[in-house]
């Protein structure tokens, strides 16, 4: 039986390549900024496009939320199909698009939009889609994902401090001894701060840690692995996760533009729901 709302996320859900289709979920774009081009995250510029041009970019490119006005044209669309919808977006210490969402809905008259701040940052946000569409009313979609949001968990594994050096997040001193000393810092992003867990010695034991911190955590409800140009290694962690939970689904997805951004290349993220 269809749904009588809409599921509507931004693009830094970094949905599995199928959740679109399977859960019928609407993406709105986010935009980065390469000095004066702009790209639509997906639309004008695919996840491989966007790391080979980061790799050779001397300044971090920028990046933007939707206007209301684009928000207000996708509602406008679905009014015609649903009775409401539900967005849920990236949380709004990171970044404008919850409020564009708001003012964008608020311009559609007739239309019940009930706007999600994630908190968090990517695949959380797609479980959260996933927990909206899988529910029987758009209150119960609205109660079931704000429900979960406090349990959200990103657990980065970054293998280079130059993206988040070049975006003021760390010194170039201390990016420069990080590198000497190839420390992978891992951090974990949770209650809408970032926090570092620790830093290891080589990525071949950096990997070992980061399930060795998921497994800490448990039980979680949904869990999943990102990577950013590291297929081999998001495989080999997903592998991991399944043969110690199989009662869960761990699908593997890609991270997109907007925290490609600061992660920078390679960077792997263990993310999960807990119960």
């Amino acid at each position: 039986m269809k749904r009588t709302f809409a599921v509507v996320t931004d693009s830094t859900a970094d949905l599995p390549d199928d959740w679109r289709e399977r859960y019928d979920i609407e993406v709105v774009p986010l935009k980065v900024l390469f000095g004066e081009e702009t790209f639509r995250d997906g639309v004008d510029i695919n996840n491989r496009e966007f790391f080979e041009r980061l790799a050779t970019s001397t300044k971090l490119p920028t990046t933007s939320a939707p206007s209301p006005g684009e928000f207000a044209e996708v509602y406008e669309r679905l009014a015609k199909d649903y009775d409401g919808c539900i967005s849920i977006h990236i949380g709004a210490q990171l970044s404008a698009t919850a409020e564009s969402a708001r003012v964008g809905a608020q311009s559609v008259e007739g239309f019940k939009v009930a706007v999600i701040d994630s908190e968090t940052v990517t695949m959380p946000m797609a479980f959260l889609c996933k927990v909206a569409a899988e529910s029987a009313s758009l209150d119960q979609a609205t109660a079931a994902v704000k429900q979960r949001i406090p349990g959200c968990r990103v657990l980065a594994l970054l293998d280079t401090l130059r993206y988040i050096e070049m975006g003021g997040r760390v010194s170039r001193a201390q990016a420069m001894i990080g590198t000497m000393l190839d420390l992978k810092p891992l951090l974990l992003v949770k209650d809408r701060e970032i926090k570092p867990v620790d830093r290891v010695r080589t990525r071949s034991r950096a990997i070992p840690r980061m399930l060795e911190f998921f497994e800490s955590d448990l039980p979680v409800e949904y869990v999943g692995v990102m990577h950013a140009q590291a297929p081999e290694d998001a495989d080999r962690v997903a592998a991991g996760l399944r043969e110690r939970h199989p009662d869960l689904e761990v699908p593997i997805s890609q991270i997109g533009c907007v925290l490609g951004t600061h992660t920078g290349p390679k960077a792997l993220g263990l993310v999960y729901i807990k119960k």
